[in-house]
């Protein structure tokens, strides 16, 4: 009885030793004792893009069973509007309620941001500009988020993405040169929006009420469609810039254009 005691106490006395001592602020945590704890599900996902809401209501009224409708989405994922105007709607549209709650769990997360990339292709040597601050102004709901280049400072800089393009033919030979910046831009609202883009001599324009008279007419405006969520969020603007003949420090916006994908 004495050395089943004694043993005891020895192997006790061994395990305190090698447990581990929390320290103040800290929480030490054994794995065992997760012995037995709940796996999180394990979806097999598809390689195909993920529904939307017109794709759910389309399977929903062509005939499909709530049951493999909620078997797509497990497998696809659902990329628009999950919040509760958006199941709302659904509901409203005869989507049945489990496949309400599989579009709610496998959703996408909302966007929320999106990377936008800018491109700036100058044809010409000069390192000057007179009309020289670069405008990009995007609406967010009530608020402009606006965003600016000093076109002087990018001509007499060096960038990490700063390259010469030759787009030499027979009879023209020409370099551009493109420097590119890219950044996240926080975008909370979703739906339809309007860029403005444009180039003026004022460095204190703080929304498109600011912009003046004498810029109005060279503004330029994409629209795109702005989703609830999507796999990528990404957006490249390109403006293009040739220099005056005549004039050195003069630069003519020859092109720019706004390419978004959301697939």
């Amino acid at each position: 009885m004495k050395n089943s005691l004694g043993c005891a106490l020895a192997a006790l006395a061994a395990l305190a030793l090698s447990a581990p001592v929390a320290r103040a602020g800290t929480e030490v945590i054994n794995l065992v004792e997760w012995e037995g704890g709940r796996l999180p599900p394990v979806y097999e996902r598809s390689a195909q893009p993920p529904l939307n809401a017109e794709d759910i209501l389309r399977l929903s009224r062509g005939g499909f069973a709530p049951p493999q409708i909620v078997h797509m989405v497990r497998e696809r994922r659902f990329a628009g509007n999950a919040s509760a105007e958006g199941l709302i709607d659904l509901k409203r549209g005869g989507v049945a309620p489990e496949v309400l709650q599989a579009i709610s769990l496998h959703a996408l997360p909302p966007n929320r941001a999106l990377t936008l990339t800018v491109e700036l292709s100058f044809e010409g040597a000069s390192r000057e500009a007179r009309r020289r601050h670069l405008y990009v102004i995007l609406p967010d709901g009530p608020r402009e988020r606006v965003f600016t280049a000093d076109l002087g400072e990018v001509l007499a800089g060096r960038w990490q993405r700063d390259v010469l393009v030759d787009q030499t033919d027979p009879l023209l030979p020409r370099q551009i040169r493109r420097v590119t910046f890219s950044g996240e831009v926080p975008l909370k609202t979703y739906g339809p929006k309007t860029v403005r883009v444009f180039t003026s001599t004022r460095p204190d324009i703080l929304t498109s009420a600011d912009i003046p008279e004498a810029d109005r007419r060279d503004v330029q405006e994409f629209s795109f469609d702005y989703p609830a969520s999507s796999p990528r969020r990404d957006c490249l603007l390109q403006v293009r810039y040739k220099q005056d003949a005549a004039v050195p420090y003069r630069w003519h916006t020859v092109r720019s254009q706004l390419l978004c994908e959301w697939d």
